[in-house]
């Protein structure tokens, strides 16, 4: 979590999954920006290591009032989710206005 003054809050989930500890952050430090990883990036065992649209969506609605950005896509080999299957379950969602999608190289600000 990030802070400083008069600056909106930032939190970078990194690599991680939705789960309960990504829920209380959210809702201890309600943050305005949320950065997380996404693709659903895996090992050859074992489950994902990083957010798939479901867990997306799932940020999406414990922070209704946060602007979303779900990077790491196509960026490394063992993300099995791309950006177009991210959109599409974003829109589906009805979360695509507040979860973006970058592409590479595209910057964003507040």
């Amino acid at each position: 979590m990030l802070r400083a003054g008069g600056e909106p809050t930032l939190y970078v989930a990194g690599d991680t999954v939705w789960c309960p500890e990504v829920e209380e952050a959210i809702t201890v430090h309600s943050p305005d920006w949320i950065v997380v990883n996404a693709g659903g990036a895996r090992f050859l065992h074992g489950g994902t290591i990083t957010m798939e649209a479901g867990d997306v969506v799932a940020v999406a609605g414990a922070a209704p009032a946060a602007r979303i950005v779900a990077v790491h896509m196509e960026a490394i080999n063992h993300c099995l989710e791309s950006r177009a299957a991210l959109s599409r379950a974003l829109e589906a969602a009805g979360v695509a206005d507040r979860v973006h999608v970058p592409a590479d190289g595209e910057r964003l600000s507040s």
